[in-house]
């Protein structure tokens, strides 16, 4: 798993990209992601401009993967089984925007410079598949999305959940985009909708898309797609954890502190599920010897957060998330609730998805 930024040194000065790359580092950034697509020049001009670029990449401990395609090819005299200009760049890897096939992408995981393939996932085209038939060197290959700087134009769910899989089902490392919200923040085109992978992400805080993207369980990489990300978005980042669905909650003023505890633990959903309920019962036995003293038992809505009180007997202690809408016998102290804009990360709850909360907007 790792997390990236990606850099046009074609829009900012090499100082102000430089600088970046070391905010992007200390907050534990190892990717990086450029762009030969828009970037103008001949061969010698940007192996020089990139190789400078990369360098310091490199000395941050970051690797650099360059978005391509056949006419960039054709510009800086490269060939499927030559590919000196991008080791002269300085690159660890070059991303297939469009345009090869499987024999062409076989030949590149052979090239002695050693660079990593990455094949673009969103096309649907089967150049995975077909670059694993032609003998390709599946250690040497990977995967990313694109983005999307015009508005609704980004992938919809159901098209990356199954475009993912590929990826996944091959045992190809695979990466994704997030959008910074940085009103400045710029990609390779012109534009200021952003550039999220998912349509549905545009406009939302880093945060929630990174927590998206990792509750799927789709996605190993996550790279910030436009620059330059703050670094209260490079720390969202950083923060978003693979392996688990985290939420945003809202506590309710009376939490108690055995609550706010319960709601610090990390869960996992029940494996029998209820069409109900999200049932966490390990929290039951943790929290066996505190007191749970009933209040806020209101009629339960779905994203409510319950913690079972000291009137459910055995099942005292339990932390439930509401799915559907029902009463409240007394028994379920509502503690928090899912935030509104949160609410797509319950569809990623199922039998034995681990869980967390976070308290943020």
């Amino acid at each position: 798993m790792a997390i990236g930024i990606s850099l046009y040194p074609e829009h900012a000065s090499f100082e102000r990209n430089a600088a970046y790359v070391e905010r992007a580092a200390a907050h534990g950034c190892t990717r990086v992601f450029s762009c030969l697509l828009s970037a103008e020049g001949d061969r010698a001009s940007l192996a020089g401009e990139f190789s400078a670029l990369s360098r310091v990449c490199h000395d941050h401990g970051m690797e650099v993967v360059l978005d391509v395609a056949p006419a960039v090819f054709s510009r800086v005299g490269a060939r499927p089984d030559d590919l000196s200009f991008f080791a002269e760049a300085g690159a660890d890897g070059i991303r297939l925007d469009e345009g090869f096939g499987g024999p062409d992408v076989a030949a590149m995981t052979a090239d002695p410079h050693c660079l990593v393939v990455e094949l673009n996932a969103s096309t649907a085209d089967g150049s995975l598949e077909a670059a694993l038939a032609c003998g390709a060197d599946k250690g040497r290959l990977q995967a990313c999305h694109n983005f999307f700087p015009q508005r609704y134009t980004g992938l919809g769910l159901d098209f990356l959940v199954r475009e993912s899989a590929r990826a996944k089902d091959a045992g190809v490392r695979l990466a994704a985009f997030v959008s910074s919200s940085a009103p400045s923040a710029f990609g390779p085109w012109p534009g200021a909708d952003g550039l999220p992978t998912l349509e549905m992400h545009r406009g939302l805080p880093v945060s929630f898309q990174a927590r998206h993207l990792y509750a799927l369980g789709l996605v190993d990489d996550l790279l910030v797609s436009n620059c330059f990300a703050t670094d209260d978005e490079l720390a969202a980042l950083a923060a978003a954890r693979p392996g688990t669905v985290a939420m945003a909650v809202a506590p309710v003023p009376s939490v108690g502190d055995a609550e706010r505890d319960v709601l610090a633990f990390a869960h996992r959903v029940r494996g029998d599920l209820s069409p109900y309920l999200f049932r966490s019962t390990a929290s039951r036995v943790v929290f066996a010897d505190r007191d749970f003293p009933a209040h806020d038992t209101r009629d339960l809505e779905p994203g409510d957060v319950v913690v079972v009180n000291e009137r459910g007997g055995r099942y005292k202690g339990e932390l439930q998330v509401v799915r559907r809408p029902i009463p409240n016998d007394g028994t379920r102290n509502v503690v928090a609730t899912v935030e509104d804009s949160e609410a797509r990360l319950l569809d990623c709850l199922d039998s034995w998805v681990p869980f967390t909360f976070v308290e943020e907007a």
